[in-house]
C-alpha cells in the first residue's frame, strides 16, 4: 500500500515540476506587482504638489458619531440601563461592563426577556421587545469590539436568548397588549366607490392623475419619497400585461452607507396584470404614461402646481386619441 502510494505521488512530481510551478508564480507575482506600479505612477499628477490639511479628531468623531440617528443612540441607552437595573436587583454582585463571558451574559437575557415590563407594569408589545434587545446587542457590540466579536443574533452562545425572545414575542402577540392593530383596510365595496366616483374618472386629465396615484398606493404600498419621488421611467412593462416598479427606497431607509443594500440591482414592485383589458391599475398606468407629453418632467406624478399645464397637455392628447 506504502509502495503504491509512493509511486503516485513521484508520478504527480513528475507532472507537476515544481521548478516550472514556481515560475510561474513569480511570474504572476510579477504581473500583480507592475499593475500596482502602474496605478502608482498614473495617479502621480503632473501638476505642482498640492499640500493637505488633515482632518482635527474632533473633526473626524463629529463624522463618527453623528453616522446613526439620535433615536437609535438614545433607544441603546435606554434599554441597557434597563438590562443594567434588573442585574443590580437581582444578582447586584455581577457587573455587566466588565462581565465579558457571553454564557453569562446570556442567562442573564434569558431571565430579562421573561420578566421585563414597561414602568407602568405592563406588557412590552413584541416588537418593542425585540427592539430593545436589538439595542442591547449594540451596546455589547461596542463593548467587545476590542475583545471579539459579539451578536446576540448570530453567536452559538446566544441560541438560548434567541429561542427565548421568540417565544416571548409570540406570547406577547398572543395577549392583550401585544395584539397587532392592523390597518382599516378598505372593502371591495369601498374601492368600487372611490373608483367609480367622478374626480377619479379615467375621462378626465385631473382623474386620471388621482385614479394612477390612488392605483400606485395601493398596488406598491409606498410612502413618502419612495412614492412621489418615483419616476415615469421606473415603470417597465412586462410581457404577461403587468408592471416591474422600481423601488427607490424603503420606508425604513435613512440614507447613509449602512442602508445601502448590497446588490446591484435595484428592488422592485410587481404590478400583476388587469383582468379585464378595458379597466385596472395597469391599464390606467399605461394610459397615463402614453398620454404623457414628450417634454413632460420626469416624474411620474406631476405636481400639483403644474396641473393647470398638465391639462392643457392631456386635452390636446385627449382630441387626439379620442
Amino acid at each position: 500500500m506504502n509502495k503504491n502510494f509512493k509511486k503516485a505521488s513521484e508520478l504527480l512530481h513528475l507532472k507537476n515540476n515544481i521548478v516550472v510551478t514556481d515560475e510561474l508564480k513569480e511570474k504572476l507575482k510579477h504581473l500583480e506587482n507592475v499593475n500596482i506600479s502602474e496605478i502608482h505612477v498614473s495617479s502621480k499628477p503632473s501638476i505642482p504638489k498640492e499640500s493637505y490639511e488633515r482632518p482635527s479628531i474632533e473633526t473626524l468623531q463629529k463624522y463618527v458619531t453623528t453616522a446613526k440617528p439620535k433615536n437609535t443612540k438614545k433607544n441603546t441607552r435606554l434599554w441597557f440601563s434597563r438590562f443594567e437595573e434588573f442585574v443590580n436587583d437581582t444578582q447586584p454582585e455581577v457587573d455587566l461592563l466588565t462581565l465579558y463571558d457571553k454564557k453569562v451574559i446570556a442567562m442573564l437575557l434569558c431571565e430579562f426577556i421573561v420578566v421585563i415590563k414597561t414602568r407602568e407594569k405592563k406588557d412590552y408589545k413584541a416588537n418593542s421587545l425585540y427592539n430593545g434587545i436589538c439595542g442591547i446587542n449594540r451596546f455589547y457590540q461596542e463593548l467587545f469590539k476590542d475583545k471579539e466579536p459579539f451578536n446576540i443574533h448570530e453567536d452559538f452562545e446566544f441560541r438560548a436568548v434567541r429561542d427565548t425572545l421568540h417565544t416571548r414575542m409570540i406570547e406577547l402577540e398572543e395577549i392583550n397588549n401585544g395584539k397587532y392593530n392592523g390597518a382599516d383596510a378598505l372593502t371591495d365595496e369601498e374601492m368600487i366607490k372611490i373608483f367609480d366616483h367622478p374626480d377619479l374618472s379615467n375621462k378626465t386629465p385631473s382623474g386620471l392623475l388621482r385614479r394612477v396615484f390612488l392605483w400606485v398606493g395601493c398596488c406598491t404600498a409606498r410612502r413618502g419619497g419612495s412614492y412621489y419621488n418615483i419616476m415615469a421611467e421606473h415603470f417597465k412593462e412586462r410581457d404577461d400585461g403587468g408592471f416591474d416598479t422600481i423601488t427607490i427606497h424603503d420606508k425604513t431607509h435613512q440614507g447613509g452607507h449602512y442602508h445601502r443594500t448590497n446588490s446591484n440591482q435595484p428592488l422592485t414592485h410587481i404590478i400583476p396584470p388587469d383582468e379585464s383589458e378595458e379597466c385596472g391599475a395597469c391599464y390606467d398606468i399605461r394610459k397615463h404614461l402614453n398620454l404623457r407629453p414628450k417634454d413632460a418632467e420626469k416624474y411620474f406624478f406631476f405636481m400639483l402646481i403644474k396641473i393647470l399645464k398638465v391639462i392643457i397637455f392631456f386635452k390636446k392628447s385627449y382630441l387626439k386619441c379620442n
